[in-house]
């Protein structure tokens, strides 16, 4: 049986975002998304001419220039900036000229098909204790967290199309995955279909604002300042990077990229350039941090610092002030779904962004653009319609 190249281009870029796990290390990882796409992008050739995206384009550039301009001022090596460039161009330009290829409903059933056999295959792997993470549910990835933000618009989806058998194959595998992510990824799927877009924008808005001020008012008022350190006592690590020596693995993780990420802003608060984050870490901030034994004996010191542990906090860390207004113009933009009843998938992909901010900042994952060119298509085509009526 034959199968076309178009057909071939399909099933084989769906499928690269399900594949995380598969890598083996060789000075570098070498993914098997890398291969995928290296492929793919010579029969693309075949199709259509390769084009990029003006904004993109901009996005690139001004991120090459914030980063040039931090290797100046700062000293960061130029590699690391090089490096996220790279990978950004090469794999979100591929999704953005893939996807117009296809018709999007075809993309999506096949997505949702994937997310289906990917999930009872975590079933079959749980119960045969066939995983690196034995009660926990994450099938073929490599932790819960990351099963959790791909499946995540699938079961949403399902759930808005009322298929109940179906979104709760994939709902009570989340909860499986025991990820503090999948639960707020559950939660989400019941909460913000509710919202209004009104109130999605007062949100969107607001909590930055309220962020910002909060943590002014952190810096500036001794009683206020006083009062919050006594009434959460981990905050103390991510302000003064001292960590208590019963802090669990994941909490550190979290904690002391934030208190990286913190340090970083104060001194640089437009941000110390794309890639940067790992370099401070190891190089400028961690000597002055104080982890649990423990972690010390495990090596686990800088655990997370090559993607912060977190995309928001990456972003705050690298990008500053700006890379604040870069998720809020996102998050606005992309949040005109909720508008239209029919873009369930790109309401679903919305869902994944607020989960990808609080987990997992890799800023290449093998996800990441598949996601959002489709929610961008969405709305694109839902604003042309708008224009043609």
């Amino acid at each position: 049986m034959k199968i076309s190249l178009k057909k071939y281009l399909l099933y084989s870029s769906v499928f690269a975002i399900f594949t995380e796990a598969f890598f083996f290390h060789f000075i570098i990882d070498w993914k098997l998304l890398y291969l995928i796409i290296f492929v793919n992008y010579v029969l693309l050739f075949k199709i259509k001419k390769i084009t990029i995206n003006k904004y993109f384009a901009l996005l690139l550039l001004g991120l090459f220039c914030h980063g040039i301009l931090a290797n100046i001022i700062i000293g960061i090596p130029p590699n690391y900036l090089i490096a996220q460039l790279l990978g950004i161009l090469v794999i979100g330009n591929y999704y953005y000229n893939l996807i117009p290829i296809f018709e999007k409903e075809e993309i999506i059933d096949l997505y949702l098909k994937i997310c289906l056999i990917v999930a009872i295959i975590g079933y079959i792997m749980l119960t045969f204790e066939l995983q690196a993470y034995d009660d926990r549910l994450h099938s073929i990835f490599k932790e819960p967290a990351h099963y959790v933000v791909v499946v995540l618009p699938a079961c949403y989806y399902y759930f808005k199309k009322k298929e109940y058998f179906l979104f709760l194959i994939l709902f009570v595998s989340l909860i499986l995955s025991k990820s503090s992510l999948g639960y707020i990824g559950c939660a989400f799927i019941f909460i913000i279909p509710y919202f209004t877009f009104k109130k999605m924008l007062f949100l969107i808005i607001t909590i930055p604002i309220v962020g910002v001020m909060g943590f002014w008012t952190y810096e500036n008022n001794e009683n206020f300042k006083m009062r919050i350190d006594d009434t959460v006592s981990s905050i103390n690590s991510i302000h003064y990077g001292k960590f208590r020596s019963d802090t669990n693995i994941s909490s550190y993780a979290l904690m002391s990229n934030l208190f990286i990420a913190k340090s970083n802003f104060v001194e640089h608060p437009l941000g110390s350039g794309l890639g940067s984050h790992t370099y401070v870490h190891k190089k400028i901030y961690s000597k002055n941090m104080t982890p649990p034994k423990y972690i010390k004996t495990l090596k686990l010191q800088d655990i997370n610092s090559s993607d912060a542990n977190s995309l928001f906090i990456r972003m705050f860390s690298e990008l500053g002030l700006l890379g604040l207004i870069l998720i809020g113009f996102v998050l606005y933009k992309f949040s005109i779904c909720f508008k239209y009843d029919d873009l369930i998938i790109a309401q679903g992909i919305f869902i994944y962004i607020l989960l990808k901010l609080i987990r997992d900042g890799h800023y290449f994952s093998p996800e990441i653009y598949f996601f959002i060119w489709l929610l961008y298509y969405s709305l694109k085509d839902k604003k042309d319609q708008y224009k043609l009526s």
